[in-house]
């Protein structure tokens, strides 16, 4: 018999409830210059750290402070993997800088509607049309001091028209639909070199995010690494 708290902390039902209060705690932090550090991490972390709360005073991020550094420290190991990088999903811009911070010469694909999220079907019911609209031209603008970033706006993957020759190190997904999920992995999985990594939103709490992985994934020899926060990742082999 779990107690009070011991049920707030682990049964699945609330995850979604834990993690948009994580953010909460993350955002109110950052905002008095600080973030969730662990101990022991502090040296080693710290510089990621930073980064990671500068950019959230930058532009918002729909992401906990561990969900960034995966994103950060992931998109960093896979720096000798023949490749380039992708983001679909990029919002406002903020974890397509963390990127941007490790990538190294490499160059980076960013794919975005920036009109918000398409047609949502009945896997999704935790979103509707044209929710996280951005701006281009703002993000544009937030990452103007990288070099090597070229943007794809448009609807996934006709916006990928051209670029089949391509090979990733790096790929990260946040589209929070099923559609739009199994439209990124069937497009991006076979494209991924021996060694690359793909890493995805959401996995936790969006039931269509999650159904699209499982399905994909059922014949395939990867296994799903289920992250810190709503993330999931897989290396290629």
């Amino acid at each position: 018999m779990l107690s009070p708290v011991e049920f707030f902390l682990k049964h699945p039902l609330l995850s979604p409830i834990r993690v948009a209060g994580l953010s909460l705690i993350t955002r109110a932090l950052a905002r008095r210059n600080m973030v969730i550090a662990y101990e022991g991490d502090e040296a080693y972390r710290k510089p990621a750290r930073d980064l990671i709360r500068r950019v959230r005073q930058e532009t918002p991020m729909v992401l906990v402070d561990d969900e960034a550094y995966n994103i950060y420290a992931l998109a960093a190991r896979t720096a000798r993997i023949p490749g380039d990088l992708a983001e679909l999903g990029v919002f406002k811009g903020g974890s397509a800088r963390l990127i941007c911070e490790v990538k190294g010469d490499r160059e980076l694909h960013l794919f975005d509607t920036f009109a918000g999220l398409p047609e949502v079907g009945k896997s999704d019911p935790e979103f509707g049309k044209g929710g996280f609209a951005s701006s281009f031209e703002k993000v544009q603008s937030y990452l103007s001091s990288f070099a090597n970033v070229s943007y794809h706006v448009g609807l996934f993957p006709e916006t990928a028209n051209g670029l089949e020759h391509l090979r990733f190190s790096f790929v990260h997904l946040d589209v929070d639909l099923y559609s739009s999920t199994l439209s990124g992995l069937t497009w991006f999985y076979p494209r991924l070199n021996r060694g690359a990594v793909l890493v995805s939103h959401d996995y936790v709490n969006a039931l269509g995010v999650r159904q699209a992985f499982e399905e994909f994934f059922a014949d395939k020899p990867e296994c799903l690494l289920e992250l810190s926060g709503t993330q999931v990742a897989c290396v290629k082999l």
